[in-house]
């Protein structure tokens, strides 16, 4: 909930709410900070320190980020900025193929230093970050825990905290916001029709229960950007939710490729959602696809 006691009677306040996921930190086809430093040991069991070796998806992936947050922070022009990461923030360790390091607390340092940049723009004052899904946490959300904690106690000034689901209000806009949900499709004719039934459902519910739809609806998990708009026409009159799936910050994995089915669209980025005075007034889906397929002319 937003204290409003900082704003004079009749103003309107612009913020900007930025939401990002599926980093998968501490895998070589995921989010990687050049500048996280790592610890390996020497012939005496004592801590080296080193930066790791950045492979090709992770330096295109890293440029990805940066080239976003610069777009947010021109988007921002100053005004607030509140960071949402939707889950995912870590690899785990279930599927060890193509891992930086197995050491569990490595995981959390990249954690950590894939989201210190967000917390170095210009005026963020919030950030929330959503569990995931158990594989890719080491097990009762062990690293968005352990990260929200210390970048809590890192920045003062900015209020962190991790949470499995979440309804934000932002100046009376509620956004409903959760890692999981529903897929993007698997055919092109019927992209985001499970996305509209799900909102569906949702405003239904919502309704059902004497409250207003939420405005925004997002989800991630599947890493593919996805956006729908979703109306419903009602006794108490007409209500819309915006819904997006997200992109990711991660490449294709073997595993991913089998269960995709060899899905060869892959999308990159975030998204950064702009209000003023409750209202949603602007939406800029900073995210690019790239073709996984080879092409050879034989």
């Amino acid at each position: 909930m937003v204290d409003q006691s900082a704003y004079e009677v009749g103003s309107t306040r612009r913020v900007i709410t930025l939401f990002f996921g599926d980093t998968h930190g501490g895998h070589k086809l995921g989010l990687l900070n050049p500048l996280v430093t790592l610890f390996d040991l020497d012939e005496r069991g004592n801590r080296v320190p080193y930066h790791p070796e950045l492979t090709s998806v992770q330096r295109y992936l890293w440029s990805c980020f940066q080239e976003d947050l610069g777009e947010v922070e021109e988007i921002a022009d100053g005004d607030e900025i509140i960071v949402i990461h939707v889950g995912d923030l870590g690899h785990g360790t279930k599927y060890t193929e193509q891992l930086v390091s197995t050491r569990p607390a490595d995981q959390v340092l990249i954690a950590v230093g894939n989201m210190e940049p967000t917390l170095n723009l210009p005026n963020v004052k919030r950030m929330r970050i959503i569990h995931g899904t158990q594989a890719h946490t080491f097990g009762e959300s062990t690293i968005p825990i352990i990260t929200a904690g210390f970048l809590d106690a890192k920045y003062s000034n900015v209020d962190v905290s991790s949470l499995a689901h979440g309804l934000f209000e932002v100046d009376g806009l509620e956004i409903d916001c959760a890692h999981h949900g529903p897929s993007p499709g698997i055919r092109t004719w019927t992209t985001g029709n499970r996305l509209r039934l799900y909102v569906r459902s949702v405003m239904q519910d919502s309704l059902e229960n004497g409250e207003d739809p939420p405005g925004v609806f997002i989800r991630s998990h599947y890493h593919t950007g996805i956006h729908e708009t979703v109306r419903r026409e009602t006794n108490r009159g007409h209500f819309k939710t915006e819904a997006f799936i997200l992109p990711s910050y991660c490449g294709l994995s073997e595993y991913a490729q089998q269960a995709t089915r060899s899905k060869y669209l892959i999308s990159n980025g975030m998204l950064a959602l702009v209000i003023e005075g409750g209202e949603l007034v602007e939406y800029y889906k900073l995210w690019r696809s790239v073709d996984l397929r080879t092409r050879e002319s034989l």
